[in-house]
């Protein structure tokens, strides 16, 4: 037959236990322990004090912590200092971690939306991206994985960026009322003295690819410029394969001040930034271009 003793005995007992018995001592109001090695255990905090110590080390202030259980942020303090709850340095710390998570998380989900968008399209820039994915352009170039840093092309503006296709190859038989054949030098003229309203060159080049190319989607018959005569010791072949050599070495920048220093000493007899610039216009063209371009088997596009 088990045998329940009454309240009040037990209280009695525990009181004459810790009058008689040094280490048997009483903690709280209601509560005792035993402490033989003399350190007096701490008192567990009640329900209420436990729950504001989870809601303390999930992120919530001492004042919404007291606006919930009707007290002074003041006497939450007091109870977290008393009970063992989270100092103000280890709450910051776990804020920190948790962010750090989060912005790693998001850095991952974007990163992986990005090489998606390069798979299919190759070479873009941040705004071109942000178009096909639906994330943030400042998103997008904070988020791109630094080893496809050589995919990433620089923009050409806001302002380029509202053409639509059609809108392009509007331009473009616009300029072909005044030109006949059409080159691109004589679009960029008519650009420049206000005859025609449409994007640059480039903006034509990264949409269809090729003057050619935007051209025939237009339905005009474009033009071959002619460009002034040089010799050069190096093909548009043999500049585009070092370049691309260039922008897939990870251990470098893939800017045109890196490329000369890379140069110096993987590609002494390659031509320089001057020579490529002067040959394909503009840094972002040749990055175009070089990453689009296999050997033996595409031939070299440039904006004429």
């Amino acid at each position: 037959m088990d045998f329940v003793p009454a309240e009040a005995d037990v209280r009695s007992s525990l009181r004459e236990l810790a009058k008689s018995d040094e280490h048997f001592v009483r903690v709280g109001r209601q509560a005792y322990a035993w402490a033989p090695d003399g350190k007096i255990p701490p008192l567990p905090p009640p329900t209420h004090v436990v729950d504001m110590i989870e809601r303390r080390w999930r992120g919530e202030t001492l004042d919404e912590i007291g606006t919930a259980f009707g007290v002074t942020r003041e006497r939450v303090r007091q109870l977290m200092k008393k009970y063992g709850g989270p100092s103000s340095s280890e709450i910051r710390d776990v804020q920190l971690a948790r962010t750090a998570s989060e912005e790693e998380a998001r850095r991952n989900a974007i990163g992986r939306e990005i090489r998606g968008a390069l798979s299919k399209g190759g070479p873009a820039t941040a705004e071109d991206v942000a178009s096909e994915t639906g994330i943030a352009a400042t998103d997008v170039w904070k988020f791109w994985p630094a080893d496809l840093l050589h995919l990433r092309l620089w923009g050409f503006g806001s302002h380029e960026s509202r053409w639509s296709d059609e809108e392009i190859l509007d331009a473009i038989r616009q300029a072909a009322v005044y030109e006949f054949p059409l080159t691109a030098n004589a679009y960029s003229d008519l650009l420049s003295v206000g005859q025609v309203e449409g994007p640059s060159l480039p903006r034509i080049g990264q949409r269809f690819g090729s003057w050619s190319a935007a051209c025939e989607a237009a339905g005009v018959v474009p033009g071959q410029t002619m460009r002034t005569h040089y010799e050069s010791q190096w093909s548009d072949s043999d500049i585009l394969t070092i370049v691309r050599r260039y922008l897939e070495d990870p251990a470098v920048p893939n800017s045109i001040q890196g490329y000369d220093a890379w140069r110096r000493t993987n590609a002494p007899d390659g031509p320089s930034g001057q020579t490529i610039r002067n040959r394909f216009r503009t840094w972002t063209e040749v990055k175009r271009i070089a990453l689009s371009y296999q050997e033996g088997t595409q031939e070299a596009v440039r904006h004429e």
